[in-house]
This record gives C-alpha cells, sequence and structure tokens, in this order.
C-alpha cells in the first residue's frame, strides 16, 4: 500500500465530511433544511412544541396543518419537499434521516479555514402524511430512536485539534434515561468551554435562535473564537461516516501494521453447488469465485445480479465460509435478504443499517439461540447421504458433459468452420465414402487453403483440370529441361512434321510392300540383308527404312535434348505407336501454346512440396473420376470429414445422451430444493459448538446484556459484543448485510475478517467510503455496472482547489487509482488478482423493445432480453411543446400529473408501480407542487385513495441524478427543457451533455420500467432529428444519444418500424439484423437436418419446421410451427459449442429448457455428435 494513495483517499473523504449536514448545518437556501422557526408561521409556538417533547418525552406525536396561504407557501412546500425526500431515502437505505440538531457549534478549522456549524445532537424524527387529510403532516418519534451525539464533529476536533470529548457526551448522556434536556446540553457545554475557548454567556436558558439570511453573519462571528448557536435546523441527516472517518484514523496511526493484502488466501470453495436457479453467465460467477482475489461481475440492468450475489451466498454457506455484504442502498440488500427468507436462510442473516436500533434485535436473538441450543432440530425432508451422492453424481455427470462439448468443440475447431455449416452442409445427404480422405495428421486446414489456392490458380492459368493432369504428366516424363519456348515451340513444329513424315512412310511403306516391308524393320533386317543385293524391290525398301532412320535423327536430337525418351525401333509396330502417341502429346502442346508456356511458367516459379504435388495429382484425378464439379466445396467437406473421422468424437460421445441430460436436470433440481437443509444442518452445529465454547469462558447472556450487571456496568454496545468475539459472531450470523459506515462502526479493522466480503452497485460505492470494508474480506466480490451512473455527487462535484495534500510529487498511478469514480471503477483500474464475469440474459423489461436501445449503444448488442409474454406498446411519446420558463416547464407537470390520476397507471384494477424522472431539481420539485395542487383543488375520496395507492406502491419524483436502483412498473421521463418565451431552445442538459459520462445517466434512466416508459417532451423535433449526426460526430454519448432515445421513443410509439431499426443499427458497432422478423423458412442447404427432426419428431401435415425462430433475446436453430398460423409448438436446438462450453455447459441446457418449457414450449436438444 501506498501512503501517498492512503493520504488521497482520507482527503476526499474530509472534503466529503465539510460539505455535508453534520459539519454544515445552516439551512441558508437549501430545500431539505428547515429552521426550525419557520414553522412557527404555520402553527404558532410549533417549534416550543417539538423541543418540549423531545426534552421530556422518548416517544411522541405531533400533528401540523398546511393553510395553504400565499404567505406561508414556500415553508409549506419545502415540509412537503422534506416528506418526499425521506421517503425516498428511507426506501433506499432503510433508515430514517429524518431529524433535528440542536444547538449549532461553530468553529473555523484549523486545516481548511473553512467554518465548522455542526449540530452538537441530533434527534431522529418521522414524518408522515394523513390520509384522510393531504394537508395534515405527522412529526413523531419513537422510543428506540435515541438521541445521537455529532460524532463526525468530534472525529473531525479529534483529528483536527488531537481532543478528545466523546467522554465528556457519553458522560452526561449515561446520567438520563435515554432524554436529554436542555440541563444535560448546558452541562456539556459547559465541560466543553476551557478547551475550546468557548464564549458560554448567553448559554443559560433554553432559546431557540433564528438562522440569519447570511451565512457570513456566523462566519464572522467565528472569526472572534468558537461559540454556541441556539438554533434548530429540521433536516435530512443521512447517515455519517463517523465510523470510516475512525478506521481511516487507526490505519493512519498504525501504517506499518497493516498489509493491505491479505496475500495467498486458502480456496473455500470446494463445492459449486447453489439453492438458486441461475443462468449460464450467473453461473459462471460460482465457477469462477475463488479463482481471483478480485472478482468483478458486470451486470448491465436487470440482469440478475441480486440473483447471483444470492446464489453466491447459499454456495458460500454450504461450503462453510462467512460473507460479508456491503452496500448503501437498503432496497438492494432487501432484495437478497428476501430471497434468502424464501430459502428459509434469514435466520443466518445479520441486517446492520442503524447501530443503535439493531443492537437490540441482535441481542434478543442470539439469547434465543442460547435457550434452545439443546433442542433437537429435525430436518425430516433431508437425507444426507441421498444429497452427498447426488451432488456427487451431479458433479461427475456435468463433468462428462464438459468434456464431451471440449472434444466436439476440438475436433471442430481445427475445421475453422461453424459447426452447423460442417454437419449440416458439408454432409448434407451424403455418407462418408463419398469423401475423399485427408490424413489431417499431416495436412491442417492451412494447408488445405493453400492447395485450395494453387488449385484455384491453376485453373484460372491453365482452363481446366485435365489439361494440368495431361501437362504435369507430359513435363514430369518427357519435358523437364526447357530453356527457350521459342526454340522449344520451333523445335515442335520441325519435330511434329518429321513424325508425321515418318509415320506416312511406315504406312505407305506396309501399304505397297505388305510383310516384306515389316521384315526389313528393326530386328529383322539382318535375316534379309543377304538378299538384297539381288531383290531390287528390297533394294527399294531398303532405302524407304534408311529415310525413316535419316528422318528420326532429329526426333531423337529432340529427345535427347527435352525428354531422355528412346523409341522401340527395333519393333516397327511399338516404333509405330510410340510415334502416333508422341505426335498427339506435341500436337496437343503446340494447340494449347499459351496455357503450356503459362504452365511451364507456373512450375517454375512456384515453390511447391512433393507432398503436395502428390496431393494435388492424386485429389485432381480423383475429382476427374468422380465428375466432382465443385472442388473448393468437396475439398473443405473432406477435409471436415477427415477431421471428424479421425477424432474419437464418435467413439467418445456422451453416451445415452438423453438419459445422461435427463439425469442432471433432475439432480440440479433435487439440489437446488434440499441445498438449504444441509446448510441448516451444518450451521446448527457450528452455532451448538460456538455457544458451549463462549459459554465456558463467559455467559452469552452477561456479554449479549440486554440491561447493565454485574460485569458490565452499562449495557454493551453492538462493537463492544462484537469485537470481543469476532469469531463467535461470525458463527451465529455467518451473512452480515451493511452499509459501509456501519460496518466499519461495528467490526474491529483485522485484515481477512470475513472469507468474502461482496459490494452491490458498487457503481455508486466511494472508494475512500468502502476501503476499510476492503481490507475485512479475503475475497472481494464487486458487483455493478460500468456503464450506470458513478455516485450521486460526481457530476455535481469537484475537489476542493485549496487540497491538503500537494499532489505534485505523487505517483501517477496512485493518483490514478485514488481518483476513481467508483469501488467499479477502482476494481477496474487494477492490474492484479482480478476476474471479470460479464451477466448476459435481461430480465427486468416485460417487453424486449425497453431494454433494445441501450443492448444496442451501450452492451453491444450482447444481452439477450426475455420474450414479451403478449404484445402491447412498451413505450408511449408524447410531444408537449410547452415552455420551458424558470427552469422548469409547467405544461409537461400538468399532463404528467395528469396521466397519473388517469386510468393509465391501472392494469387489471391494480395501481402499477409508479416513477416520475426530471432532468433538473426544479422540475421536480414542480411536479411535487402540482400533485398537491391537484390534490387539493381535487379533494375527492378517489383522488386521495389514487394518491395513498401510489405512495404505498412507492411512487417516487427524482431529478435524473438519483433514480440509480430504481425500477417501477412505469417510468415517466419529462425532458423538462423547450423552447423559452423567446421562442429559442437552448441545448443546456446538465450532466446529460458531459460527452464521457452522460451516458450512464441516460443508460440508467431508460432502463428503469418494467412495463412501460412514457415520455413526455418539449424538445423541437428539428433538434431531434440531428441525432444521427451528433451519434456520428461523437459516439453514443453527449445530446446526440438523447436525442437518438426520444427518436427511438418516437418510433415505438407510432410503430414505426423502419426508423426503429435504423437507430438500432446505427447505434449498434455491428448491424443488427431485423429485430422483427421471427424466423426464416428452411433451405435446400438444411435437408440433413429437417430429416434428422423428422426422424426424431412426429410433425403432422399441419405442421412446418422453421429456422432461426427469434424470441425476446433468444435465436432459437429450428423450431415446429402450426403452417397456418404464428403457433410454436416446439423448440428444437443444437448442442453447438458456441452456446454449451465450458464449467457451464450443462447449466445452458438446465437454463434454456427451463425458460421455454415455463412459456409453454416443448424442449428438444439434439446431440450433434449422433449425426456425424
Amino acid at each position: 500500500m501506498n501512503i501517498d494513495f492512503f493520504n488521497l483517499l482520507l482527503e476526499k473523504l474530509n472534503v466529503d465530511s465539510m460539505r455535508s449536514i453534520y459539519l454544515n448545518a445552516v439551512p441558508a437556501r437549501r430545500r431539505a433544511r428547515i429552521d426550525i422557526l419557520e414553522l412557527d408561521k404555520i402553527e404558532e409556538k410549533f417549534s416550543e412544541k417539538l423541543f418540549e417533547n423531545l426534552f421530556s418525552k422518548d416517544s411522541f406525536e405531533i400533528k401540523i396543518k398546511l393553510t395553504n396561504e400565499e404567505k406561508n407557501e414556500k415553508i409549506e412546500k419545502q415540509i412537503q419537499y422534506l416528506y418526499n425526500e425521506e421517503i425516498n431515502i428511507f426506501r433506499e437505505e432503510g433508515i430514517s434521516s429524518f431529524s433535528i440538531g440542536y444547538p449549532i457549534f461553530v468553529k473555523q478549522s484549523s486545516k481548511t479555514k473553512s467554518f465548522m456549524k455542526s449540530p452538537l445532537f441530533i434527534w431522529k424524527l418521522n414524518i408522515k402524511r394523513s390520509k384522510t387529510n393531504i394537508n395534515e403532516f405527522i412529526i413523531s418519534k419513537d422510543a428506540d430512536s435515541d438521541v445521537k451525539i455529532n460524532k463526525v464533529l468530534l472525529i473531525q476536533l479529534l483529528s483536527e485539534n488531537k481532543m478528545n470529548f466523546l467522554n465528556i457526551f457519553e458522560n452526561e448522556i449515561n446520567k438520563t434515561e435515554g432524554i436529554i434536556t436542555f440541563e444535560n446540553i448546558k452541562n456539556i457545554i459547559e465541560n466543553l468551554k476551557d478547551e475550546m475557548k468557548l464564549d458560554i454567556s448567553e448559554i443559560n436558558e433554553f432559546k431557540l435562535e433564528k438562522f440569519p439570511d447570511s451565512v457570513e453573519e456566523i462566519n464572522k462571528k467565528g472569526e472572534e473564537g468558537a461559540y454556541i448557536f441556539q438554533g434548530a435546523v429540521l433536516g435530512l441527516f443521512k447517515r455519517q461516516n463517523e465510523g470510516i472517518i475512525q478506521d481511516f484514523n487507526t490505519i493512519k496511526d498504525n501504517f506499518d501494521k497493516y498489509k493491505f493484502n491479505v496475500g495467498k488466501v486458502d480456496d473455500f470453495q470446494l463445492i459449486k453447488n447453489t439453492s438458486i436457479s441461475t443462468d449460464s453467465s450467473q453461473q459462471n460467477v460460482i465457477e469462477t469465485l475463488t479463482n481471483n482475489q478480485y472478482k468483478i461481475i458486470q451486470g448491465p440492468p436487470g440482469t440478475g445480479k441480486s440473483q447471483t450475489l444470492s446464489a453466491i451466498i447459499t454456495n458460500c454457506l454450504e461450503n462453510g465460509a462467512n460473507i460479508l455484504i456491503v452496500c448503501e442502498k437498503k432496497t438492494a440488500l432487501d432484495v437478497i435478504y428476501e430471497k434468502l427468507v424464501e430459502l428459509e436462510l434469514d435466520d443466518f442473516v445479520a441486517i446492520l443499517s442503524d447501530v443503535s436500533s439493531d443492537r437490540k434485535n441482535i441481542v434478543k436473538r442470539v439469547r434465543e439461540f442460547e435457550e434452545n441450543i439443546n433442542k433437537k432440530i429435525e430436518f425430516s425432508k433431508f437425507d444426507k447421504d441421498k444429497y452427498i451422492y447426488s451432488s456427487t453424481e451431479y458433479k461427475n455427470l456435468k463433468e462428462k458433459y464438459k468434456n464431451h462439448q471440449k472434444l466436439l468443440e476440438n475436433t471442430l475447431s481445427k475445421t475453422e468452420s461453424k459447426m452447423e455449416n460442417i454437419v449440416l452442409k458439408f454432409l448434407d445427404g451424403k455418407d462418408y465414402k463419398e469423401y475423399y480422405f485427408i490424413d489431417t495428421e499431416k495436412i491442417n486446414i492451412n494447408g488445405i487453403y493453400k492447395i485450395l489456392d494453387l488449385l484455384n490458380a491453376i485453373v484460372k492459368k491453365i482452363g481446366s483440370m485435365e489439361k494440368f493432369r495431361n501437362f504435369e504428366k507430359i513435363y514430369n516424363e518427357k519435358l523437364k529441361n526447357i530453356s527457350s519456348y521459342e526454340i522449344f515451340f520451333s523445335d515442335i513444329i520441325e519435330v511434329t512434321e518429321d513424325i508425321k513424315n515418318i509415320i506416312n512412310y511406315i504406312e505407305e511403306g506396309i501399304d505397297k510392300y505388305g510383310t516384306k516391308f515389316e521384315d526389313c524393320s528393326g530386328v529383322n533386317k539382318l535375316k534379309v540383308s543377304l538378299f538384297f543385293i539381288f531383290n531390287h524391290k528390297l533394294k527399294d525398301i531398303k532405302t524407304k527404312w534408311m529415310d525413316i532412320g535419316f528422318k528420326s535423327i532429329k526426333i531423337d536430337e529432340f529427345n535427347k535434348k527435352y525428354t531422355k525418351k528412346n523409341f522401340s525401333k527395333y519393333d516397327y509396330k511399338i516404333y509405330l505407336e510410340e510415334l502416333n502417341q508422341f505426335h498427339e502429346i506435341l500436337s496437343e502442346i503446340e494447340k494449347s501454346r499459351q496455357e503450356f508456356s503459362t504452365f511451364i511458367n507456373y512450375k517454375k516459379e512456384v515453390e511447391i512440396n512433393k507432398e503436395d504435388e502428390a496431393f494435388i495429382n492424386n485429389f485432381s484425378k480423383y475429382i476427374e473420376d468422380n465428375k466432382i464439379e465443385n472442388k473448393e466445396e468437396f475439398l473443405i467437406s473432406s477435409y471436415n470429414y477427415s477431421i471428424i473421422q479421425s477424432s474419437n468424437l464418435k467413439l467418445d460421445k456422451y453416451s445415452d445422451f438423453k438419459i445422461n441430460i435427463e439425469k442432471i436436470i433432475e439432480h440440479d433440481k433435487y439440489i437446488r430444493e434440499n441445498q438449504k437443509y444441509r446448510i441448516k444442518e451444518y450451521w446448527h452445529e457450528i452455532r451448538k459448538r460456538a455457544i458451549l465454547n463462549l459459554s465456558q469462558s463467559e455467559e452469552v447472556k452477561v456479554l449479549y446484556n440486554l440491561r447493565k450487571n454485574a460485569k458490565y456496568g452499562k449495557i454493551n454496545t453492538l462493537r463492544e459484543i462484537i469485537c470481543k468475539d469476532s469469531s463467535f459472531f461470525k458463527n451465529i450470523f455467518p451473512v452480515v448485510m451493511t452499509d459501509p459506515n456501519t460496518c466499519s462502526s461495528v467490526f474491529p479493522l483485522e485484515e481477512g475478517l470475513f472469507d468474502i466480503v461482496i459490494f452491490d452497485e458498487a457503481s455508486q460505492l466511494k472508494i475512500e467510503e468502502v476501503f476499510p470494508s476492503l481490507m475485512r474480506g479475503k475475497y472481494k466480490i464487486v458487483s455493478g455496472d460500468i456503464h450506470q451512473m458513478p455516485p450521486s455527487n460526481y457530476f455535481g462535484m469537484e475537489m476542493d482547489s485549496n487540497n491538503i495534500i500537494d499532489t505534485e510529487n505523487i505517483d501517477d498511478e496512485m493518483l490514478f487509482l485514488a481518483d476513481s469514480e467508483s469501488l467499479l471503477d477502482y476494481a477496474n483500474n487494477l492490474n492484479s488478482d482480478m476476474n471479470m464475469s460479464y451477466l448476459d440474459f435481461h430480465y427486468r423489461s416485460k417487453h424486449p423493445k425497453l431494454i433494445n436501445f441501450s443492448n444496442a449503444a451501450f452492451y453491444e448488442s450482447r444481452l439477450v432480453p426475455m420474450p414479451a409474454k403478449k404484445e402491447y406498446k412498451p413505450i408511449e411519446y408524447y410531444d408537449i411543446n410547452g415552455k420551458y420558463s424558470g427552469r422548469k416547464n409547467d405544461d409537461e407537470a400538468d399532463k404528467i400529473v395528469e396521466y397519473i390520476f388517469s386510468d393509465n397507471v391501472v392494469m387489471d384494477n391494480k395501481i402499477l408501480s409508479v416513477g416520475i424522472v426530471t432532468l433538473n431539481l426544479e422540475q421536480k420539485k414542480n411536479i411535487l407542487d402540482k400533485i398537491n395542487s391537484y390534490l387539493n383543488n381535487n379533494d375527492n375520496e378517489r383522488n386521495r385513495n389514487r394518491y395513498n395507492d401510489l405512495v404505498e406502491n412507492n411512487f417516487f419524483v427524482k431529478n435524473l441524478e438519483n433514480v440509480q436502483g430504481d425500477e417501477r412498473d412505469i417510468m415517466i421521463l419529462s425532458t423538462t427543457f423547450g423552447k423559452n418565451e423567446d421562442d429559442k431552445f437552448i441545448q443546456n442538459f446538465g450532466p446529460l451533455n458531459n460527452t464521457e459520462k452522460g451516458y450512464k445517466l441516460l443508460n440508467v434512466l431508460v432502463t428503469r420500467a418494467k412495463y412501460k416508459f412514457v415520455v413526455f417532451t418539449s424538445i423541437p423535433e428539428e433538434n431531434i432529428n440531428i441525432w444521427e449526426d451528433e451519434i456520428t460526430k461523437n459516439g453514443n454519448n453527449g445530446k446526440g444519444i438523447f436525442y437518438a432515445y426520444l427518436a427511438y421513443a418516437k418510433s415505438i410509439s407510432s410503430e414505426n418500424i423502419d426508423m426503429e431499426n435504423i437507430i438500432l443499427n446505427k447505434l449498434s458497432k455491428s448491424k443488427m439484423k431485423n429485430i422483427n422478423a421471427t424466423y426464416d423458412k428452411v433451405e435446400k442447404e438444411d435437408t440433413k437436418i429437417v430429416n434428422i427432426i423428422k426422424k426424431e419428431i412426429f410433425i403432422s401435415e399441419n405442421d412446418e419446421i422453421i429456422k432461426n425462430y427469434k424470441i425476446g433475446g433468444f435465436n432459437i436453430d429450428y423450431a415446429i410451427k402450426e403452417k397456418d398460423s404464428e403457433n410454436i409448438k416446439i423448440i428444437i436446438e443444437l448442442n453447438k459449442t458456441d452456446k454449451f462450453l465450458g464449467e457451464t455447459s450443462s447449466r445452458s441446457i438446465i437454463y434454456r429448457k427451463g425458460i421455454f418449457e415455463g412459456m409453454g414450449y416443448t424442449y428438444k436438444l439434439l446431440d450433434i455428435a449422433d449425426y456425424i
């Protein structure tokens, strides 16, 4: 670990803290903060009543009713805004942030020179809206909500001034029964005055001061020294980072003691089972979970990240590992927790979000475990031996199928052709004996293509393989020594004429002299020589033979020069035959003078080894003899055939394929249903031993005390309990779900404390806030999406210019890592021991068109969306043409309010969940105000019920930056911007215009809808229409991608399929086929597979086979449908290696079979090895 990197993270953490409400609580113009005295405008002395309750009761409830008077409009809108924001934060984080802070400690920071204006105490409150009176709000406090010390302030003072005041606060609070009074506050201030040099002359009695309009008034007095301002601020006090800051301080003080890397860790993962039904990409995460110390799960929107994390948890539990899950958003943790509840494994989970309130629940549960530890637990449904047998068989069968597919892939990879081409095209309808066998050990696919090139060049230059073979024969036997083509062809002409004359002489001699002429040739010449002088006829014959002999001299010279050929002159019959053959050859060469010259050049220029030359000659003869027309296809087919025949594939194929696949599915189902019992049995024994072991040294109930006892003079905090014996806690609760600060607040800073730490929504986690949590895990699982939004302040905040640290001499790599926008970004930037897994199947959208845009624009079209169960219009587009004035658009807001109170949000008599997103805060506030106005102006039971139903269904109105992690049935977008009152359109879309990161905001926005996305826009059409030019110029980013989405939404809404395809193809890096074409007709090349399908499956006269059937994001090889309708009955897939390969090959089968049978199809998988 580099100390500079650590200090950079610490600086980022401190800068964020200085901006928080804990260190800067002045309301000023902030919407989410109210000076408590402002509420007195609505109800007289309301502030006094609130503090009377705070100082005297542990729980209470008071009401405040809005007046709807113009003079109170601002403050009443603020109350409604606070109420809506509180709901949103509570849904996300699971704890109430609505609180009041009092009094305000003012001091100038010795480091940054800025002024701290921090409440000393914070009371957690609740705010609700009356269901019967929309103008009435209820502010309450629960008995469990103790007053909080502002520990962020105390840590800041400790860091800057080395002053620890925690004991002063705690000692005073311990004197109370959970209710602190003004007297307690005054006593604490009295104890602080000397150390902090406080002027407390005015702190005599309780009072409330009004915050001045200008912050400078408070700061100016602070320049004279620290002081107490008796103002109270009502606001949203989100989680403090005091635990994280304390961890950083601990690391800083003991830097050399930490390794910051667990080093080599034991691989605890002996079993790869899960209780969750996973797809192949999710299962890949399980299979490779412990291959590296860092695992990144790249999960685009709606791809089942929570499902995957739940699968990881069940796998780790069976393997005896403990798990820490860290996430800022309670909504994300809730999804995982609910899955564990379904599996009846929630008993092993500790959810920690509030150190104080969660303590009581943890203590009670541990005490109950101890009381019931000796009770025998029967797992009646669980047969341990059968489970172990099933797991072993499952593992073996999966391994066999994986090896089968690997053999298939290895065999076919040598061909460099797609499997379906090899099996279904090249081998179409033919027997193996019809192909030419090739020794694939000597000639590989590159050699085949080289030979093809040679053959093609030959045919192109010479005209045909037949001519080539003739020339080759002539060349090899007779004409290897040609030096000059001109002389050679001149000699050919001359010698051809001589041969012709000799043939004529012989034939004439035979005709004239008959057998006597024959007797004078060759071997018979001596026999008749004595009679020559007595027989004039014989003299004539001799003369003729002499003429023939003279003329043959030139032929002999030609042969000597070119062919080394000797004619059989001893026998005129053989001689005549040889002359005729030679004449034919030379005549052919003369006729093909140009081609032969080309052939000779080719032989001299091309280097070809003897093996290839022999192969070409033999193969050429084969295709001639068998009259094969397409030599190229035949050669490649023959090679593929030879590959398959030479491999062990046909011998080692997955025997009993269908039976074994059924067994894999059967074992998978059994393991998923019974793993939970195996987990329960294992961890029950672990718990039992842990409690017995702890009891030997300390009573469980003494440590986990509900009240102070003889050993512990106070109630032990959750951190004290856990730190006393963290192993015990982990054995009782092997799964812990928490946020970064609570993690730091309750667990000891011990490296590798947990076997595995999981970070969900990692693109939203700041590296400086989760760094201590990272240290606590041996294996780190970082789950998120690089194409989604960074933490919410990324676009709006930069580091202060007056950085405490001088970065000039810091290593660039350390700066780069420390400047990571999120934990996900940091993990992606790591160069060591990191493995990436991708999730490929999209489940959220009920219609593929809801995800197709992002899939094409940002995910390279790799996502596979689920098919729509019914056809409907998933995107609606409304051109409002409203005016943009005062940073808002009233027309759009009015139409949206009208929409949510109409039947558009009702389906099957149920209110759908609805979320509204705006492009700025003003429009968000405007819509909320419009909703309140609508309710006031149309106050009736129907509208009240509609509003209450929407709220109960988690209705929200948010600006663009805060919608990450949400999903709703219907998402509504107000694009907000339009022409202003001067009829001008200014394209200032804020962070959307960011040319590097703006697309992430859009991506998150348009992927939130499960059922429908609705656009209300006033952006002029002429601006939207420039989307293509902008994309061409700047890529899928900035305003271009925003305009492209609006154009896409309009095309879906207006059912303009052509435009829809144009947009998607423009956005996609690889051209997409017509996404609206659902299947193709089978063709001649499909004959073999069609015959196979007909053999395997009964097909009636009313059915037909189709191919490339598209359903959702799936492309099915073949299917059977009714001829007269679009009704698909049977889905047929081949076990192709691009779909079924590797560790998850069998999982792909299980997943696809489950998906398609769940849709009502019959699913058939054919093993291609059976048909080759």
